[in-house]
């Protein structure tokens, strides 16, 4: 290639996206979609004690909503504000929430307000940001730098990046050998359905059982589970799970020999009792619709697609124990990158609840005989801005997890970039985790080869490839269906 020609290559390459991308749409991926998944899925508030006259009662969260970054001077005068002045005045560059919120007495609306509940630090450069859409020249008159590539908040004047973060990919096969006595292979699956996050474990014995743990469960008879999700008929698990392999079938017949149950009440009764409980059939399943496989549905509705999928993966485990085989966990294609929608929707969604929990109280005991208490009332607003900007600002998180966020590093502009773009693994640095550390085949073209730090990070912290990009969230599932069912993929 021609020197000229690959140069104009390169400046096409690295002025077709931001260096800081990632950070910045997986930001505005989560105000967009993120924020109003979590007022869908949490945002309704039954109180205990209601008005007068009213049987049914409730307060339902319509949408949030997110004006620009401004500010609030000494003489209450509410006026913009650049990332600029936020540095130099040791302010945090943030924009204010508002919550559409209803009262709905037996089914009725009887009140709509809108009510500011706190303020979210902005990403800069992202699309909520004041600076967005400006030209170099238009930047450089509001004396901001027209080089900057964005990506980072503004916290009481610090410049603080919430680090990309490595893991592996959830509800995903894993297939390794079982390091426990007794037990051959175990199939690992790291079930994830937005706010249940539960991991299952599938088993292989020395004698060819297979079990599951998952929840408060341990070490469920697999047939016994795959009966109580209403498959009774042996000879259909036979074939579903043998698939013509005169092995696997073998290791089916055992596990339906010593798991010798009939009904699907008698599979949930055995399953109830393994949890202690007076109800067994009642907690069986409880504790099957809302925690087994929840990706695939949390309802009565979904135990059909749950047993067929229970039985995919006991046939991938039987046939991987067969033939000694183990999946390559470190292989890429099982690994997921996390950057601020993941953080910040597990941070939001433990605030917002706790905000929840409090207007609920505050409704309560500000109920009269004639009257509610207005919603702004029962709404407080210093909560989820102190939470805020008290995690982005030390990198403590929800969970007990630390050094979420870091200092951006400013000492040069290669500096940056490459703090924009490291990446780190939620592997623990103080083991060794071996094969975690190595230079894999698939990182070739999506991370640098070189640049990892020494000690006891070595290969753990990596950095994204200059010309590598992460794809953007939020995909239209149903075109991808529209797709695989016109390549013959068939529904269950």
């Amino acid at each position: 290639m021609e020197k000229n020609t690959y140069q104009a290559l390169l400046r096409s390459a690295l002025g077709s996206t931001a260096l800081a991308a990632h950070h910045i749409s997986s930001f505005e991926y989560f105000i967009d979609k993120g924020l109003n998944k979590i007022i869908e899925s949490e945002g309704l508030i039954e109180p205990v004690i209601k008005p007068v006259g009213v049987e049914d009662f409730k307060i339902k969260i319509n949408k949030i909503t997110i004006g620009k970054p401004d500010i609030i001077e000494a003489d209450s005068i509410v006026r913009l504000i650049n990332p600029m002045e936020a540095r130099i005045r040791d302010l945090t560059y943030d924009a204010p929430l508002m919550l559409s919120v209803s009262y709905l007495a037996d089914g009725k609306e009887i009140v709509n307000e809108d009510v500011f509940i706190g303020r979210m630090p902005i990403v800069v450069k992202s699309k909520y940001c004041n600076l967005y859409g400006l030209s170099a020249s238009e930047l450089t008159e509001a004396k901001e730098d027209p080089t900057d590539p964005g990506g980072y908040f503004i916290i009481n004047g610090t410049e603080r990046i919430i680090i990309t973060t490595e893991d592996l990919a959830p509800n995903n096969i894993l297939i390794s050998k079982d390091n426990q006595e007794g037990f051959k292979f175990s199939a690992k699956i790291f079930a994830d359905a937005d706010a249940i996050k539960v991991p299952h474990t599938l088993q292989i014995s020395g004698s060819n059982l297979l079990y599951v743990t998952f929840g408060k469960l341990k070490r469920v008879p697999i047939i016994t589970l795959i009966k109580a999700l209403g498959v009774t008929n042996e000879n259909e698990i036979i074939k579903k799970i043998g698939k013509d392999d005169e092995d696997i079938i073998n290791t089916v017949d055992m596990n339906l020999i010593a798991f010798n149950i009939d009904s699907e009440n008698d599979a949930l009764d055995t399953i109830g009792k393994m949890l202690h409980s007076i109800h067994t059939k009642e907690t069986a399943e409880l504790n099957i619709d809302s925690l087994l496989f929840p990706f695939l549905g949390r309802d009565k509705d979904s135990r059909k697609i749950k047993a067929e999928y229970l039985m995919y993966v006991s046939n991938l485990l039987i046939k991987s124990a067969l033939e000694g085989k183990e999946v390559d966990k470190d292989h890429y294609s099982n690994k997921r990158l996390h950057a601020e929608s993941y953080n910040l929707d597990m941070l939001f969604r433990f605030i917002f609840k706790q905000i929840l929990n409090d207007a609920k109280y505050n409704f309560e005991r500000g109920i009269r005989k004639d009257r509610v208490p207005d919603p702004k009332y029962i709404f407080t607003s210093d909560q989820l801005t102190a939470r805020l900007r008290s995690a982005l600002a030390t990198g403590q998180w929800v969970g007990g997890r630390v050094g979420i966020t870091q200092h951006l590093d400013r000492r040069s502009f290669p500096s940056t970039i490459s703090h924009l773009r490291k990446v780190e693994s939620l592997l623990t640095s103080n083991r060794e985790n071996y094969r975690a550390r190595d230079l894999h085949g698939t990182q070739f073209g999506r991370f640098c080869a070189v640049e990892t730090p020494e000690g006891p990070k070595i290969g753990l912290t990596k950095n994204l490839a200059v010309l590598s990009m992460m794809s953007k969230e939020g995909v239209d599932t149903e075109t991808v269906k529209g797709l695989l069912k016109n390549y013959g993929v068939k529904k269950i």
